[in-house]
């Protein structure tokens, strides 16, 4: 009787690890935070995604590091890379269905495409969108943000004309964050 009280409680332990495990797998998945950087490599703040499912991804974005007020644009990109001194190396913005820029354009937006964020004098900033356009693993028919060569994230030094193409007028690029 000892023996099948010790391997009912061990079958129990190891079932309980794998699932938490399982959560957990489950949970960074759904949730991720990184840090956007400029291209010297300070912080210049971060981005929280959340899975919504169908309805696409939830993005917060905190900016911290900003050297006075302004309207930035934010987008993401192709590419997981952030390759100073311009990020280039994250290619163009993230449009596999090959839409127009912009959320004002007739054939628009593409995945990439988020709305502005606004900065304050100290610097600071934030806002939460939800992109409709995007999956963080690529579920429900949705574009992955982790695919095979990941993205990014831009912040850009001028905001975004919702109209221009291929990038809204944004300018250049000041902040980036690797996303997978």
């Amino acid at each position: 009787m000892t023996r099948l009280k010790s391997l009912i409680i061990a079958t129990a332990i190891v079932s309980i690890a794998a699932c938490s495990e399982t959560e957990m797998q489950t949970e960074t998945t759904r949730y991720m935070q990184q840090d956007i950087l400029t291209a010297t490599g300070d912080k210049l703040g971060t981005i929280k995604l959340r899975d919504l499912g169908a309805e696409g991804t939830e993005v917060t974005v905190e900016i911290s590091g900003l050297d006075g007020a302004g309207t930035h644009a934010m987008h993401f990109h192709e590419f997981g890379k952030c390759d100073a001194p311009d990020f280039k190396s994250a290619g163009g913005h993230k449009n596999p269905t090959e839409m127009d820029h912009g959320k004002m354009s007739a054939n628009g937006p593409h995945a990439g495409d988020m709305p502005n964020i606004e900065v304050n004098e100290d610097g600071k900033g934030s806002v939460t969108v939800i992109n409709e356009r995007v999956s963080i693993k690529g579920e429900h028919g949705l574009p992955a943000l982790l695919d095979s060569d990941g993205t990014a994230l831009i912040i850009h030094e001028k905001a975004d004309d919702y109209v221009s193409q291929p990038t809204g007028a944004a300018g250049g690029r000041i902040g980036c964050a690797v996303i997978g």
